[in-house]
C-alpha cells in the first residue's frame, strides 16, 4: 500500500497552481539525479527544504504563488498512474495541475528523460484525458508559467511537440544551451499587462543598438503579395509595447517567465538581450508562452511584423515561425538571404 502524498493544504480563493513529481523507479539513482538536475531549483518547493526560502524566491512566490511537490520515497516504487491519482483529492488538500511520474521509461532514456504526464481535473478527481510524455526541462518551464497555463492545461490533451520525438519539450532537452532557472533579484516586478505584445530589454550596454532595434521593429514592412503583382504596395506594422527598465538588466529568459503575471493575454514574449543587441543583425529572442512553454528562436526585426501580426490573432502557430537553434528567422522580409547569413 502506498503512503499518503505530502501535499500542502488547500487555500481559499484562487487555487495555487503547481506540479506533483513522483519517482516510481528505483533502479538507477544517477538517472534520477539527472532528472532532478534538469528540473533545476524551481520556486515553490513543498515541503520546504532545511534552509530558509531566499528573499528572492519569497518575493516571486508572493507575486506568483505555486507549489512544486517532489516525492522521492521507495514506498512508491512500481506504483502506476491510477495509484498516484487515487492518492489525490483528500479533503482540504491541494491538487496539482499536472502529475509527472519518473518511471522506468524515464530512467531508460538518457537523451530526453521523458516523464509520464497525467492531466488532473479541476476538482482533483480522475481526468479522462490521455497521458503524454514531457521532458523535465519542458516541465520546469511549464512550472514557471503555470499561472498563465492553467486554462491551457485544462483545454489541451497534450502539449504540441516539434520534431520527430513523441515527447513534449524535446527541443529544450536537446538544446545546446538548455534553460535553467535561478531566482531573480527581489526588486523586480511582474511584467506589465500591455495591450500589445511586449519586448523586454535586458541589456543596457548599447543604447544606440536598442534604439535601432525598436525603430526597425516598428518600421512598416511592405506586403510582398502586392509587390509581386506590381500593384501599389501595402504596408503592415508590428504592434508592440516595450519595457525599458534598468531593473531588468541581466535578467534571464527563465527569470522573465517567472514574472509573467496571471491572466497574461499574450502567447509569446520578445527579449532584447545581450545577444540581440550585440549583433548588428539585432536578432530578437521570441519565447513561446503557450504551446511549448519556454521554447524560443531568434528573429530579425523585419520578421517581427509577420510574427506579431499572426501570433497575436492565432492566425499561425509558434511552430510556423520556429527556426533551429543557432539560426535567425528572417521570414519573407529579406530576399536573397543565404543560409550562412541566417546563422548566428
Amino acid at each position: 500500500m502506498v503512503p499518503a502524498l505530502p501535499l500542502p493544504s488547500a487555500t481559499e480563493g484562487t487555487p495555487v497552481p503547481g506540479l506533483l513529481v513522483v519517482r516510481t523507479h528505483y533502479g538507477d539513482d544517477a538517472a534520477w539525479n539527472d532528472v532532478r538536475s534538469r528540473l533545476g531549483d524551481l520556486p515553490g518547493a513543498y515541503p520546504p527544504g532545511p534552509d530558509p526560502v531566499s528573499e528572492a524566491e519569497a518575493a516571486i512566490l508572493e507575486k506568483n504563488p505555486k507549489h512544486l511537490v517532489v516525492v522521492d520515497d521507495p514506498a512508491w516504487e512500481g506504483a502506476g498512474p491510477d495509484q498516484v491519482r487515487s492518492a489525490l483529492g483528500g479533503a482540504g488538500t491541494w491538487s496539482p495541475n499536472l502529475i509527472l511520474i519518473a518511471d522506468a521509461q524515464t530512467m531508460a532514456d538518457a537523451r530526453l528523460r521523458p516523464l509520464l504526464a497525467l492531466p488532473v481535473s479541476e476538482d482533483g478527481g480522475r481526468d479522462e484525458r490521455p497521458s503524454f510524455r514531457l521532458g523535465p526541462r519542458g516541465a520546469a518551464m511549464t512550472h514557471l508559467l503555470l499561472q498563465v497555463l492553467v486554462e491551457t492545461l485544462a483545454r489541451y490533451e497534450t502539449f504540441s511537440c516539434l520534431g520527430p520525438d513523441p515527447v513534449a519539450g524535446a527541443a529544450l532537452e536537446l538544446s545546446a544551451r538548455p534553460p535553467r532557472y535561478e531566482a531573480p533579484s527581489p526588486g523586480l516586478d511582474l511584467l506589465p499587462r500591455t495591450e500589445d505584445a511586449l519586448i523586454v530589454r535586458t541589456d543596457y550596454t548599447d543604447d544606440d543598438a536598442w534604439e535601432s532595434l525598436v525603430a526597425a521593429v516598428r518600421a512598416p514592412v511592405p506586403d510582398g503579395s502586392f509587390h509581386e503583382k506590381e500593384e501599389d504596395a501595402e504596408f503592415f506594422h508590428a504592434y508592440v509595447d516595450v519595457l525599458d527598465d534598468p531593473r531588468y538588466a541581466g535578467a534571464s529568459t527563465e527569470q522573465l517567465l517567472s514574472l509573467v503575471p496571471r491572466d497574461y493575454e499574450h502567447a509569446f514574449l520578445m527579449v532584447a538581450d545581450a545577444e540581440a543587441l550585440g549583433d548588428p543583425r539585432l536578432p530578437l529572442l521570441v519565447v513561446d508562452l503557450a504551446d511549448d512553454p519556454g521554447l524560443s528562436f531568434r528573429a530579425a526585426p523585419g520578421a517581427i511584423q509577420a510574427i506579431e501580426n499572426n501570433l497575436s490573432v492565432s492566425n499561425m502557430d509558434f511552430s510556423d515561425f520556429y527556426t533551429d537553434e543557432g539560426c535567425i528567422q528572417y521570414w519573407e522580409g529579406a530576399e536573397g538571404i543565404t543560409e550562412e547569413q541566417r546563422k548566428l
